[in-house]
């Protein structure tokens, strides 16, 4: 009782947690920065701070907005990643492929050994271990594999990386190190090739648990999301000198990348790769070492593909090749059966540290006093730009005829563009402040007969 009790307070203290759950992995709707301020303040119960982040979970999420390399892709895909890494450091520390596969039904088990691992190549998570092909419960393993191969793990964290990735499945050889009963990851955490400190995860089938190290091979009495045990002794690998070598070529010039190694008889082999440890949603104690870790991130002053990040003392803007000012804003038309009511512009966009902002008029461009609780209005005054006219003559043509739809244009040197055409705005699922606009826009839509 005294749990279901906890559960409840914390809600009602942070009521982020119970939004976070309705929107887990869902809501596509959202965008990603939106949907990030919900899970980041469920977690911390604190909004991120997006025009000065400090702590590592803060500047893993900036990272995921603005620094989006088309190689990021490749390196996550664990198929993939292995050509990458091997043209990097070498072949010899990449474990044996066995076989890949776009469906499970595909998977020609006969000619697979006793002992093997399958994996998905576009998540984390998609494992099954099999050490007894004898004893294998091929089910609960279709089960698994076919429901991860359906997800897109892009969702849950909105890590860029994994949005594209093609989801297949790949048999990998079976492999244990000194215990004989498990596989330790040495994950090293670097920044622009720098490495600072490594992770052992050990006993995760039983009681996961994390101990963190220097590059010394001193434990840190740090606790990252898992227990750390100090009376656990865990050797340093003999080829830890090996692992830090390659990890620095892995990771040069990349903000912060964590690279995941085996030990296996003195011999190191390549795991995988990770941009946003535990999707940059990692309690971190004592909290100092967030602040500290994320000194170490040095967000980028150029983004490919041509963003800019400009740096005044602490504070630090982004601004997207495509959104230097005059910025392009849209200017929404809502037409009732090809007539120009009523039109909303939509600010602010992509910017660090400031919502996009959304602006109600009447065809006469003078502002409304209402909003929807989705977006606040801005505080600024917005022109009436010099095509309104020619805006609403293009709206009006295309929305003839129609009963309700939203024709959204641009201003661009003088010309306008078209953007898109809307029937349901935000799905007609977000209330108007005030209720009023709600019936006033409602008597406007002759619906058909």
């Amino acid at each position: 009782m005294s749990t279901v009790k906890n559960k409840i307070l914390r809600v009602i203290k942070n009521p982020y947690v119970f939004l976070a759950k309705l929107v887990n992995g869902k809501a596509h709707f959202l965008s990603d920065k939106r949907y990030l301020n919900i899970m980041y303040r469920a977690v911390f119960d604190k909004k991120i701070d997006w025009v000065n982040p400090k702590t590592y979970n803060e500047k893993l999420q900036w990272l995921k907005l603005y620094d989006r390399r088309p190689e990021y892709t490749i390196m996550v895909d664990k198929y993939a990643a292995k050509e990458h890494v091997s043209k990097i450091i070498g072949s010899q520390y990449i474990i044996p492929t066995l076989g890949i596969w776009d469906r499970f039904d595909d998977i020609d088990f006969a000619s697979l050994p006793d002992q093997f691992v399958l994996k998905c190549t576009h998540d984390s998570g998609g494992l099954v271990i099999v050490k007894d092909k004898s004893d294998f419960d091929m089910t609960a393993a279709r089960k698994k594999i076919e429901a991860c191969l359906k997800k897109n793990y892009f969702w849950k964290g909105r890590e860029w990386p994994y949005k594209n990735v093609h989801p297949r499945i790949i048999a990998e050889k079976y492999m244990v190190d000194e215990s004989n009963s498990e596989l330790k990851d040495y994950k090293i955490y670097n920044f622009n090739g720098d490495p600072k400190f490594i992770e052992v995860d050990y006993d995760r089938f039983k009681s996961h648990k994390r101990n963190i190290y220097n590059i010394d091979w001193d434990y840190l009495d740090i606790m990252m999301q898992y227990p750390n045990d100090s009376n656990k002794y865990i050797s340093r690998p003999k080829a830890l000198d090996i692992m830090l070598e390659a990890a620095k070529k892995l990771s040069k010039d990349i903000p912060h990348l964590r690279t995941d190694f085996y030990s296996i008889d003195d011999k190191i082999y390549f795991g995988e790769m990770t941009f946003y440890s535990s999707s940059g949603f990692m309690k971190i104690t004592p909290d100092i070492w967030d602040e500290r870790i994320g000194d170490w991130i040095e967000l980028p002053s150029k983004i490919p593909g041509g963003g800019v990040t400009y740096k005044f003392k602490n504070l630090i803007i982004y601004i997207d090749k495509c959104k230097i000012e005059p910025e392009l804003k849209d200017y929404k038309f809502f037409c009732f059966s090809g007539n120009a009511k009523y039109l909303f512009v939509a600010s602010d966009r992509n910017m660090p540290g400031r919502e996009v902002k959304f602006d109600y008029f009447d065809i006469e461009f003078n502002r409304l006093p209402m909003r929807q609780s989705v977006h606040p209005t801005s505080e600024y005054k917005i022109d009436r730009p010099e095509t309104f006219d020619e805006m609403i003559q293009v709206a009006e043509r295309l929305a003839k005829n129609i009963p309700q739809v939203r024709i959204d244009l641009y201003e661009i040197n003088g010309s306008v563009y078209f953007g898109e055409y809307t029937f349901f705005h935000h799905g007609g699922f977000v209330p108007f402040i005030p209720d009023r606009y709600d019936y006033e826009w409602g008597s406007l839509i002759e619906l058909p007969k």
